[in-house]
């Protein structure tokens, strides 16, 4: 109380001061209505700018929300297009052909873990065997493929990335349709090599690399990246370095397929090399 009263007594032609010209001014604001118009002006653009600072504070807060739920419904729409597309090929053809309908299910999942650092890299997802994950399914992006499945608990789930130098995957020239064998050379995390590719193949620099679709893991056409170089070293394949389109260190939401198809797929090849 005594530091409150000093303060008052050693200020108090200031606060006097400031009291007075609080006063004049509301009697300036009340009384004319010049100036009363003014200060309302004043006080509502003061009043709209602090609603506008709060409403954008507010909504960058919510980002986090509407992320999520627009991964929500992108899953949704993918499931519902995956099943019109069934039914329309159902109707068409009387018969189910296997390879023209989607045949495939996704899983949302959101990344818990990842590295792109090192030559055997890993990725771990908060969904696990009681969301229906199984081993040797894929994992995707709308930007690319992440990598497969290679441990799964209840929640859980492992990923090989695609960024590990052990996986390999089947992928084409999307304008000419050949194929070959895609990995990470353990070098540049934004680039993975395409090789065996034949030397009479019509190859341009900027052409896109997508999946075959030669196996039960990825659906086909879905696009990696684009051929930055040309290697022809070798007299009958090409080597191609190609830039991705998916950037391994901003990874977050993902989606874990399953093909309907695998295990009957699966058993017929069995027999065949059998």
């Amino acid at each position: 109380m005594n530091t409150i009263v000093r303060f008052i007594v050693r200020y108090q032609f200031f606060l006097l001061f400031l009291v007075l010209e609080a006063i004049s001014f509301w009697m300036l604001g009340k009384h004319t209505y010049y100036q009363n118009s003014k200060f309302e002006d004043a006080y509502r653009v003061m009043s709209g700018h602090a609603n506008q600072c709060i409403s954008n504070a507010t909504s960058y807060f919510s980002l986090k929300d509407v992320n999520d739920n627009l991964a929500q419904e992108n899953l949704e729409l993918k499931n519902r297009l995956a099943m019109l597309n069934a039914k329309y090929d159902a109707l068409s053809n009387l018969l189910y052909d296997t390879l023209v309908s989607p045949g495939h299910n996704y899983t949302l999942a959101r990344v818990v873990n990842n590295s792109v650092n090192k030559q055997y890299n890993y990725i771990t997802l908060n969904v696990g065997a009681k969301n229906g994950i199984c081993k040797e399914m894929g994992v995707i992006t709308s930007q690319g493929i992440v990598g497969v499945v290679v441990g799964v608990s209840n929640h859980f789930c492992t990923v090989i990335s695609l960024l590990n130098v052990d996986l390999k995957i089947s992928a084409k020239l999307k304008s000419t349709n050949h194929f070959g064998s895609l990995f990470w050379n353990g070098t540049n995390y934004r680039e993975v090599v395409l090789t065996d590719i034949p030397q009479h193949a019509n190859i341009n620099l900027g052409d896109t690399i997508v999946t075959s679709g030669y196996s039960s893991i990825f659906p086909a056409d879905i696009e990696l990246g684009t051929v930055s170089s040309i290697d022809s070293k070798d007299s009958n394949f090409h080597s191609l370095t190609v830039k991705l389109f998916l950037d391994f260190k901003q990874l977050n939401t993902v989606w874990a397929v399953s093909h309907k198809f695998e295990n009957e797929q699966g058993k017929l090849e069995s027999m065949l090399n059998n």
